[in-house]
Protein backbone atom coordinates (compact mmCIF):
# COMPACT_ATOMS: atom_id res chain seq x y z
CA UNK A 1 0.00 0.00 0.00
CA UNK A 2 1.66 3.28 -1.26
CA UNK A 3 1.36 6.48 0.86
CA UNK A 4 2.60 10.34 0.02
CA UNK A 5 5.91 11.22 1.94
CA UNK A 6 4.59 14.51 3.32
CA UNK A 7 1.14 13.88 4.97
CA UNK A 8 -1.00 17.28 5.80
CA UNK A 9 -1.23 17.60 9.39
CA UNK A 10 -4.97 17.88 10.70
CA UNK A 11 -5.07 21.70 11.96
CA UNK A 12 -8.09 22.24 15.10
CA UNK A 13 -9.44 25.37 15.88
CA UNK A 14 -11.51 28.09 14.62
CA UNK A 15 -13.12 27.33 11.26
CA UNK A 16 -11.91 30.92 9.75
CA UNK A 17 -15.12 31.40 7.63
CA UNK A 18 -15.50 28.13 6.33
CA UNK A 19 -19.12 27.25 6.29
CA UNK A 20 -21.93 25.06 4.68
CA UNK A 21 -21.97 21.17 4.40
CA UNK A 22 -19.74 21.13 1.36
CA UNK A 23 -16.53 22.70 3.26
CA UNK A 24 -17.39 20.96 7.03
CA UNK A 25 -14.89 18.83 6.48
CA UNK A 26 -12.15 21.30 5.62
CA UNK A 27 -13.94 23.90 8.08
CA UNK A 28 -12.83 21.41 10.84
CA UNK A 29 -9.55 19.59 9.60
CA UNK A 30 -7.88 22.51 7.12
CA UNK A 31 -6.42 21.14 5.00
CA UNK A 32 -7.82 17.66 5.19
CA UNK A 33 -7.04 14.85 2.65
CA UNK A 34 -5.74 11.36 3.39
CA UNK A 35 -2.54 9.27 2.63
CA UNK A 36 -3.74 7.36 0.86
CA UNK A 37 -6.94 4.96 -0.86
CA UNK A 38 -6.87 1.36 -0.94
CA UNK A 39 -8.29 -1.54 -0.31
CA UNK A 40 -7.70 -3.35 3.11
CA UNK A 41 -8.75 -6.80 5.02
CA UNK A 42 -11.70 -5.94 7.22
CA UNK A 43 -10.21 -7.98 9.88
CA UNK A 44 -7.24 -5.11 9.69
CA UNK A 45 -9.55 -2.81 10.60
CA UNK A 46 -10.64 -1.91 14.48
CA UNK A 47 -13.93 -0.36 15.14
CA UNK A 48 -13.20 2.11 18.15
CA UNK A 49 -15.30 1.84 21.21
CA UNK A 50 -16.12 5.64 21.07
CA UNK A 51 -17.67 5.95 17.50
CA UNK A 52 -20.50 8.77 17.26
CA UNK A 53 -23.15 6.11 15.59
CA UNK A 54 -23.47 3.32 18.55
CA UNK A 55 -26.61 1.81 17.36
CA UNK A 56 -27.76 -0.06 14.06
CA UNK A 57 -31.50 -1.80 13.84
CA UNK A 58 -30.86 -5.20 13.01
CA UNK A 59 -33.54 -4.37 9.65
CA UNK A 60 -31.52 -1.24 8.20
CA UNK A 61 -28.14 -3.76 8.57
CA UNK A 62 -30.25 -5.99 6.67
CA UNK A 63 -31.31 -3.95 3.74
CA UNK A 64 -27.82 -2.94 3.98
CA UNK A 65 -26.09 -5.77 3.70
CA UNK A 66 -28.26 -6.96 0.94
CA UNK A 67 -26.81 -3.70 -0.99
CA UNK A 68 -23.71 -4.43 -0.42
CA UNK A 69 -23.62 -8.14 -1.64
CA UNK A 70 -24.87 -6.73 -4.52
CA UNK A 71 -23.39 -3.56 -5.37
CA UNK A 72 -19.90 -3.85 -3.16
CA UNK A 73 -18.60 -0.83 -0.75
CA UNK A 74 -19.65 2.28 -2.46
CA UNK A 75 -18.35 4.57 -0.38
CA UNK A 76 -14.46 3.98 1.13
CA UNK A 77 -14.47 3.91 5.03
CA UNK A 78 -11.82 6.62 7.24
CA UNK A 79 -8.95 4.43 9.31
CA UNK A 80 -6.45 5.88 10.86
CA UNK A 81 -3.22 4.12 10.81
CA UNK A 82 -1.05 4.21 14.09
CA UNK A 83 1.91 1.57 15.09
CA UNK A 84 -0.72 -0.46 16.89
CA UNK A 85 -2.76 -0.81 13.37
CA UNK A 86 -5.34 0.47 11.93
CA UNK A 87 -8.47 2.46 13.92
CA UNK A 88 -12.07 2.92 11.94
CA UNK A 89 -12.66 6.73 12.07
CA UNK A 90 -16.10 6.24 10.21
CA UNK A 91 -18.49 3.72 8.57
CA UNK A 92 -18.86 0.77 11.26
CA UNK A 93 -22.45 0.02 9.45
CA UNK A 94 -21.04 -0.29 6.21
CA UNK A 95 -17.77 -2.31 8.14
CA UNK A 96 -20.66 -4.71 9.80
CA UNK A 97 -22.46 -4.68 6.07
CA UNK A 98 -19.53 -6.43 4.32
CA UNK A 99 -18.41 -8.56 7.16
CA UNK A 100 -22.24 -10.03 6.80
CA UNK A 101 -22.45 -9.89 2.98
CA UNK A 102 -19.21 -11.98 2.51
CA UNK A 103 -16.60 -9.54 2.06
CA UNK A 104 -12.87 -10.12 2.77
CA UNK A 105 -11.77 -6.05 1.99
CA UNK A 106 -13.31 -3.11 1.99
CA UNK A 107 -12.24 0.40 0.46
CA UNK A 108 -10.74 2.95 3.10
CA UNK A 109 -9.39 6.35 2.83
CA UNK A 110 -6.20 6.16 5.08
CA UNK A 111 -5.52 8.90 7.50
CA UNK A 112 -2.15 8.73 9.78
CA UNK A 113 -0.08 11.19 12.27
CA UNK A 114 -3.53 12.18 13.98
CA UNK A 115 -3.77 12.40 17.54
CA UNK A 116 -6.90 10.82 19.69
CA UNK A 117 -8.65 13.65 19.76
CA UNK A 118 -8.24 14.64 16.44
CA UNK A 119 -9.10 11.10 15.23
CA UNK A 120 -12.33 11.88 17.38
CA UNK A 121 -13.26 15.18 15.99
CA UNK A 122 -13.00 13.71 12.18
CA UNK A 123 -15.17 10.36 13.24
CA UNK A 124 -17.88 13.15 14.39
CA UNK A 125 -17.47 15.06 11.48
CA UNK A 126 -17.67 12.57 8.83
CA UNK A 127 -20.63 11.06 10.75
CA UNK A 128 -22.28 14.26 10.88
CA UNK A 129 -22.15 14.48 6.87
CA UNK A 130 -24.93 11.06 6.99
CA UNK A 131 -28.67 12.07 6.22
CA UNK A 132 -29.64 9.11 8.50
CA UNK A 133 -27.90 9.97 12.21
CA UNK A 134 -30.62 9.46 14.65
CA UNK A 135 -30.87 12.19 17.35
CA UNK A 136 -28.88 10.32 19.66
CA UNK A 137 -25.72 9.60 18.12
CA UNK A 138 -26.26 13.64 16.19
CA UNK A 139 -26.51 15.39 19.69
CA UNK A 140 -23.58 12.64 20.46
CA UNK A 141 -21.52 13.56 17.53
CA UNK A 142 -21.64 17.51 18.03
CA UNK A 143 -20.85 17.15 21.90
CA UNK A 144 -17.61 15.24 20.93
CA UNK A 145 -16.85 18.35 18.12
CA UNK A 146 -17.52 21.02 20.81
CA UNK A 147 -15.33 19.22 23.50
CA UNK A 148 -12.77 19.29 21.34
CA UNK A 149 -12.69 22.26 19.75
CA UNK A 150 -13.81 24.26 23.25
CA UNK A 151 -11.10 21.69 25.14
CA UNK A 152 -13.40 20.96 27.74
CA UNK A 153 -14.63 17.30 28.71
CA UNK A 154 -17.98 16.29 28.04
CA UNK A 155 -19.18 16.29 31.68
CA UNK A 156 -18.47 19.82 32.13
CA UNK A 157 -20.00 21.01 28.55
CA UNK A 158 -23.15 20.63 28.94
CA UNK A 159 -23.85 22.65 31.95
CA UNK A 160 -21.34 25.52 30.41
CA UNK A 161 -23.57 25.18 27.05
CA UNK A 162 -26.38 25.98 29.43
CA UNK A 163 -25.00 28.34 31.11
CA UNK A 164 -23.86 30.65 28.17
CA UNK A 165 -27.15 29.83 26.26
CA UNK A 166 -28.80 31.63 29.68
CA UNK A 167 -26.29 34.54 29.28
CA UNK A 168 -27.30 35.06 25.73
CA UNK A 169 -31.29 34.74 25.79
CA UNK A 170 -30.65 37.60 28.84
CA UNK A 171 -28.20 39.55 27.39
CA UNK A 172 -27.83 39.43 23.50
CA UNK A 173 -24.93 41.94 23.40
CA UNK A 174 -23.03 39.82 26.28
CA UNK A 175 -22.03 43.49 28.04
CA UNK A 176 -21.51 41.51 31.19
CA UNK A 177 -19.55 38.68 30.02
CA UNK A 178 -16.09 37.85 31.03
CA UNK A 179 -13.88 38.18 27.75
CA UNK A 180 -13.56 34.18 27.86
CA UNK A 181 -17.20 33.52 27.68
CA UNK A 182 -17.08 36.22 25.07
CA UNK A 183 -14.84 34.51 23.08
CA UNK A 184 -16.52 30.78 23.91
CA UNK A 185 -19.61 32.14 22.61
CA UNK A 186 -18.02 33.92 19.80
CA UNK A 187 -16.79 30.37 18.87
CA UNK A 188 -19.52 28.64 19.07
CA UNK A 189 -21.64 30.66 16.41
CA UNK A 190 -18.49 30.21 13.86
CA UNK A 191 -18.67 26.48 15.02
CA UNK A 192 -22.32 25.83 14.11
CA UNK A 193 -22.37 27.98 11.02
CA UNK A 194 -19.68 25.62 9.85
CA UNK A 195 -22.26 22.38 11.33
CA UNK A 196 -24.95 24.02 8.87
CA UNK A 197 -27.02 22.70 12.26
CA UNK A 198 -28.47 26.49 13.00
CA UNK A 199 -27.83 28.27 16.01
CA UNK A 200 -26.20 27.08 18.82
CA UNK A 201 -28.58 28.23 21.61
CA UNK A 202 -30.94 25.89 19.39
CA UNK A 203 -29.11 22.94 19.60
CA UNK A 204 -28.75 23.48 23.87
CA UNK A 205 -32.71 23.94 24.07
CA UNK A 206 -34.08 21.51 21.60
CA UNK A 207 -31.09 19.15 20.89
CA UNK A 208 -29.51 18.14 24.10
CA UNK A 209 -32.59 17.12 26.40
CA UNK A 210 -32.71 14.29 24.37
CA UNK A 211 -29.59 12.30 26.18
CA UNK A 212 -31.07 13.52 29.34
CA UNK A 213 -34.09 10.72 28.37
CA UNK A 214 -35.01 7.72 30.55
CA UNK A 215 -32.83 4.99 29.47
CA UNK A 216 -35.83 2.81 27.88
CA UNK A 217 -36.56 6.28 25.86
CA UNK A 218 -33.12 6.87 25.07
CA UNK A 219 -32.52 3.48 23.12
CA UNK A 220 -35.69 3.23 22.03
CA UNK A 221 -34.45 6.91 20.50
CA UNK A 222 -31.00 5.66 19.29
CA UNK A 223 -32.36 2.54 17.63
CA UNK A 224 -35.01 4.29 15.63
CA UNK A 225 -38.14 2.48 17.17
CA UNK A 226 -39.31 6.15 18.96
CA UNK A 227 -39.31 9.60 16.83
CA UNK A 228 -37.63 11.93 19.27
CA UNK A 229 -40.52 14.20 20.03
CA UNK A 230 -42.90 11.37 21.48
CA UNK A 231 -39.58 10.58 23.71
CA UNK A 232 -40.07 13.96 25.03
CA UNK A 233 -43.45 13.90 25.42
CA UNK A 234 -42.85 10.27 27.19
CA UNK A 235 -40.56 11.35 29.05
CA UNK A 236 -43.27 13.16 31.94
CA UNK A 237 -44.89 10.11 31.99
CA UNK A 238 -45.07 7.40 35.81
CA UNK A 239 -42.57 4.16 34.62
CA UNK A 240 -45.86 1.80 34.03
CA UNK A 241 -48.03 3.92 31.91
CA UNK A 242 -44.28 4.89 30.11
CA UNK A 243 -43.81 1.12 29.50
CA UNK A 244 -47.41 0.83 28.21
CA UNK A 245 -47.49 3.89 26.11
CA UNK A 246 -43.92 2.99 24.73
CA UNK A 247 -45.09 -0.58 23.76
CA UNK A 248 -48.00 1.46 21.73
CA UNK A 249 -45.90 4.50 20.14
CA UNK A 250 -46.00 3.58 16.44
CA UNK A 251 -49.83 3.64 16.62
CA UNK A 252 -50.20 6.88 18.44
CA UNK A 253 -49.39 11.06 17.21
CA UNK A 254 -47.75 12.99 20.30
CA UNK A 255 -50.70 14.81 21.00
CA UNK A 256 -52.64 11.51 21.53
CA UNK A 257 -49.56 10.49 24.06
CA UNK A 258 -49.72 13.83 25.84
CA UNK A 259 -53.70 13.29 26.17
CA UNK A 260 -53.27 10.19 27.89
CA UNK A 261 -50.45 10.85 30.17
CA UNK A 262 -52.92 14.02 31.36
CA UNK A 263 -56.06 11.69 31.55
CA UNK A 264 -53.93 9.23 34.40
CA UNK A 265 -52.92 12.23 35.87
CA UNK A 266 -56.02 13.32 36.76
CA UNK A 267 -57.24 9.70 37.81
CA UNK A 268 -53.81 8.86 39.41
CA UNK A 269 -52.81 8.40 42.83
CA UNK A 270 -52.03 11.49 44.45
CA UNK A 271 -49.00 10.06 46.53
CA UNK A 272 -47.85 7.99 42.88
CA UNK A 273 -47.51 11.86 41.33
CA UNK A 274 -45.55 13.01 44.25
CA UNK A 275 -43.16 9.95 44.25
CA UNK A 276 -42.57 10.20 40.62
CA UNK A 277 -42.32 14.27 40.88
CA UNK A 278 -39.48 13.36 43.73
CA UNK A 279 -37.86 11.08 41.63
CA UNK A 280 -37.67 13.90 39.03
CA UNK A 281 -36.24 16.13 40.87
CA UNK A 282 -33.37 14.07 42.46
CA UNK A 283 -32.40 13.51 38.65
CA UNK A 284 -32.87 17.01 38.11
CA UNK A 285 -30.70 18.58 40.81
CA UNK A 286 -27.40 16.50 40.11
CA UNK A 287 -24.30 18.78 41.10
CA UNK A 288 -23.40 18.98 37.46
CA UNK A 289 -26.80 20.77 36.43
CA UNK A 290 -27.35 23.11 40.07
CA UNK A 291 -23.58 24.57 38.94
CA UNK A 292 -25.13 25.97 35.67
CA UNK A 293 -27.95 27.41 37.01
CA UNK A 294 -27.95 31.10 36.45
CA UNK A 295 -27.95 33.26 39.70
CA UNK A 296 -32.17 33.86 38.95
CA UNK A 297 -32.35 30.36 38.74
CA UNK A 298 -30.94 29.47 42.05
CA UNK A 299 -32.91 32.26 43.67
CA UNK A 300 -35.94 31.12 42.31
CA UNK A 301 -35.08 27.30 43.45
CA UNK A 302 -34.00 28.50 46.67
CA UNK A 303 -37.22 30.29 47.26
CA UNK A 304 -39.30 27.07 45.96
CA UNK A 305 -37.43 24.42 48.17
CA UNK A 306 -37.95 27.24 51.22
CA UNK A 307 -42.12 26.98 50.60
CA UNK A 308 -41.73 23.19 49.98
CA UNK A 309 -39.70 22.68 53.41
CA UNK A 310 -42.18 25.09 55.39
CA UNK A 311 -45.43 22.97 53.66
CA UNK A 312 -43.50 19.91 55.06
CA UNK A 313 -42.40 21.15 58.62
CA UNK A 314 -46.79 22.63 59.05
CA UNK A 315 -48.77 19.94 57.60
CA UNK A 316 -46.34 17.00 59.35
CA UNK A 317 -45.85 18.45 62.19
CA UNK A 318 -48.80 19.40 63.10
CA UNK A 319 -51.07 16.10 64.50
CA UNK A 320 -47.73 15.55 66.56
CA UNK A 321 -48.69 18.81 68.30
CA UNK A 322 -52.21 18.33 68.59
CA UNK A 323 -50.84 13.96 70.34
CA UNK A 324 -48.71 16.23 72.64
CA UNK A 325 -51.68 18.43 74.28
Amino acid sequence: MSTRKERPQLKMGPLAGQQGPGNLMAGFTSPVAPDAQTDLAIDAIRPRPQQPRRSFTPESLARLTDSVRTHGILQPLSVHQSAAGYDLISGERRLRAARSAGLTTVPVKVFSGLTERQVQQLSAVENLQREDLNPVDEADAVLDILSAELDLPRDQLTPRLERWKSMRMRDPALARASEDERQAIAHLDTLFRGLSRGEWTSFVANRLPVLRLPAPLLDAVREGRLDYTKAIALRRAPEKLREALLADSDTLSVQQIRQRIQEAGRVGAPHEDLDGALETFRRLTAKDRLAGLTPEARGELLSLLKQATSIMVDRTDAPSRKRLR
